[in-house]
């Protein structure tokens, strides 16, 4: 367990470390997106080329992807995995909840409008000695963006200068900015790949976060639930710990042939038919 003597300054050190790194979300969205996303993504081992977007995350998957199941205090949802794009992560990912450890952890952090964290042994988001402490290399894709119920690693920060945020076994489930008349405008007038900016807008999402986290998942059922933990009410904007305790009581792995048949309706992709969806094979 942690030293009791330094909790408090843990604490302190991780509050200030997630206000700092997410500020910047709300702030200058539509100039980090448009100009710096291929950029930065050039000059990195995973380079990345704006012509290969593709957008296969609202495809309907195949009956044999595998699909997690976070049954939560507040309910359950369930998201597809990409172990074809992100292999090393889903292998590590599934691994931990094959392993129950995500059984009875805690959802520890709130920003409205941003995101949500869990996948924590402790409430705040601090690590004891259970805490599973690997962290792997970004896996960065062109097909996987940070929409709304996208699904991000979390580990520790590299680098001085350019810091990058590794996969580690806390997750980020991403929410939305607001897409409204203004913001659509300053995105049509910025330019950019205007495939994935039509994404971002009608599926919502952080823009900001494009290539800066390993995603490798997907909500596909349960938005009403996921939507629910997205606005709770937090103890403080430092710490950004929910006011009421929210766990997940239950992490499971099935497949979408097991759970597609009780899907809600309005969470099933308007692609029907997988076989004829030409992303479909990205899925295992």
């Amino acid at each position: 367990m942690l030293d009791n003597k330094n909790a408090p300054r843990s604490k302190a050190m991780t509050a200030r470390r997630f206000k700092v790194f997410f500020q910047f979300s709300m702030i200058g969205l539509v100039f980090v997106f448009v100009f710096a996303i291929f950029y930065r993504c050039s000059v990195q081992k995973n380079k990345l080329d704006a012509k290969d977007v593709e957008i296969i995350q609202f495809d309907t998957p195949k009956d044999d992807a595998p699909v997690v199941v976070f049954e939560t205090t507040m309910g359950t949802y369930k998201a597809v995995l990409y172990p074809d794009i992100v292999p090393d992560y889903c292998e590590y990912f599934t691994g931990l909840v094959n392993d129950g450890y995500y059984d009875d952890t805690y959802i520890f952090a709130v920003q409205n409008g941003v995101y949500f964290m869990g996948g924590s042994k402790t409430s705040d988001g601090t690590t004891n000695d259970d805490t599973d402490t690997k962290n792997y290399e970004r896996e960065l894709s062109p097909k996987l963006w940070p929409f709304k119920g996208a699904i991000a690693a979390f580990g520790e920060e590299k680098g001085i200068i350019a810091k990058e945020t590794l996969a580690g076994s806390r997750l980020m489930f991403i929410d939305s900015v607001e897409f409204n008349d203004e913001f659509n405008a300053q995105l049509d007038s910025a330019g950019g790949n205007e495939t994935l900016v039509s994404a971002f807008k009608e599926h919502g999402g952080i823009p900001n976060f494009s290539q800066q986290y390993t995603i490798f998942a997907q909500v596909i059922d349960g938005m009403d639930v996921y939507d629910e933990i997205c606005s709770v009410e937090v103890n403080n904007e430092e710490s950004k710990n929910p006011m009421n305790e929210i766990k997940f009581k239950k992490v499971y792995m099935t497949t979408y042939g097991e759970i597609k048949g009780s899907m809600s309706s309005s969470d099933t992709s308007s692609d029907t038919d997988s076989e004829s969806t030409p992303d479909s094979s990205s899925q295992s």
